[in-house]
């Protein structure tokens, strides 16, 4: 069995697919906040740590690309430094287990170069922007206008930071095994075919 390692939109429900996906598969759950509770445990003695996230790191990212400022290059150092930890600790509990990660550029990470483990990697987006912006309003409790907004940052911070730390396009389809669009199907349906094709892969 595979780990399962997903890249989303904000607003898809990805992270809902993910959380039923290791439900199916009895299989640990590692958002953001269970990540870097693994990087601490696991040795990782950073302050700024928990203040480095997808969240934060693609505004950040940006404000340095703008900036000119004398510690411009110790904070892009921080970040790498930071960056490798997350990446180290997703390699580390994918050996330990398979497991469904969510976000991080876990999808790269566990893409099984240099004999590193190999996930099943995905993308989950939805089609229909009114039911995004529908689904953020409930989930945030933010009313359209803002829903919107936040859909529109989230993904941009989300597309910098992939394409900051890969290289890579965060929605070029070469980066995964499969994209699932929740407009069309339900997170229910998009965790039932990920855990039947995880088991699948050896």
């Amino acid at each position: 069995m595979r780990s399962i390692a997903i890249e989303r939109e904000f607003g898809s429900g990805g992270r809902e697919v993910g959380r039923l996906a290791a439900g199916l598969l009895d299989a640990p759950f590692y958002d953001g906040e269970l990540l870097l509770d693994a990087a601490e445990h696991g040795g990782a003695n950073l302050s700024r740590l928990r203040n480095f996230d997808e969240r934060q790191a693609g505004s950040l990212l940006y404000d340095l690309a703008l900036a000119g400022s004398l510690n411009q290059y110790s904070e892009r150092t921080s970040l790498h430094e930071m960056f490798a930890t997350l990446q180290a600790t997703i390699r580390r509990l994918a050996g330990e287990a398979p497991s469904v990660f969510i976000g991080r550029c876990s999808t790269d990470a566990l893409s099984g170069r240099n004999g590193g483990p190999r996930a099943l990697r995905v993308f989950i987006y939805a089609s229909d922007f009114e039911a995004r912006c529908a689904h953020v309003m409930e989930t945030e409790q933010v009313d359209e206008g803002e829903a919107r907004r936040l859909i529109h940052r989230k993904d941009k911070d989300r597309e910098q930071y992939f394409r900051y730390f890969t290289q890579k396009n965060w929605g070029d389809r070469a980066n995964y095994d499969i994209q699932l669009n929740t407009s069309v199907l339900s997170a229910q349906q998009c965790a039932e075919l990920l855990a039947e094709l995880a088991r699948a892969m050896p």
